[in-house]
């Protein structure tokens, strides 16, 4: 009989890359490989993912719905042994970039009173994250060593954080410091 763990949906840490870039945020869609590539530096093995970038003002959708949990019930629906596969170890899921940009990036969600306790301007750039799920028996979770460029400098990439349920305005807090962090480090780039 096999062990079942990580068929709720409160088992799994909302984790994501936070990053800027120039160019329009939904054009953002790393591949498979990609993905595999930054979570293999952040040592994660065995993640629910996608490579869609979304930014912070959308991710929650007009029903209330994170990427987070949007990924969870595609995998759980199409395939929940895969859930058990993640959970234990064992496996890698890359759920489609159009499941999730089809579900976010037009309705922003916050309460306006709280979305502008929070500066998230960066001149030119737009901030966003790019969202993947653990299970919570992963072990430690890395972090960058410093941010990362893509080679043709079209986005960068500054660490992984977690979006929780008890603190969904934590997500603005860490964009907001990071805006903060950008702008002190890179007042001339920075507009």
């Amino acid at each position: 009989m096999s062990e079942t763990i990580g068929m709720s949906a409160t088992e799994w840490r909302h984790m994501y890359f936070a990053g800027i870039t120039k160019q329009s945020v939904n054009q953002i869609d790393l591949t498979q490989a990609q993905m595999s590539g930054l979570l293999s530096m952040v040592n994660l093995n065995a993640v629910i993912s996608s490579g869609t970038a979304v930014e912070p003002q959308y991710l929650i959708n007009q029903k209330g719905t994170t990427p987070w949990l949007a990924m969870y019930a595609l995998v759980n629906v199409n395939d929940p042994t895969a859930l058990n596969l993640v959970a234990n170890g064992k496996s890698r899921i890359h759920v489609p970039s159009t499941f999730i940009q089809g579900a976010f990036g037009e309705h922003i969600n916050w309460p306006v009173e709280m979305l502008n306790q929070y500066d998230l301007s960066l001149g030119e750039y737009r901030m966003f994250a790019i969202p993947f799920l653990v299970h919570q028996g992963v072990g430690e979770i890395g972090n960058l060593a410093q941010s990362m460029k893509a080679p043709d400098g079209s986005l960068e990439l500054f660490g992984v954080y977690e979006w929780t349920d008890t603190d969904p305005e934590g997500l603005l807090k860490d964009f907001a410091e990071l805006a903060s962090f950008i702008k002190d480090q890179r007042s001339d780039a920075i507009q």
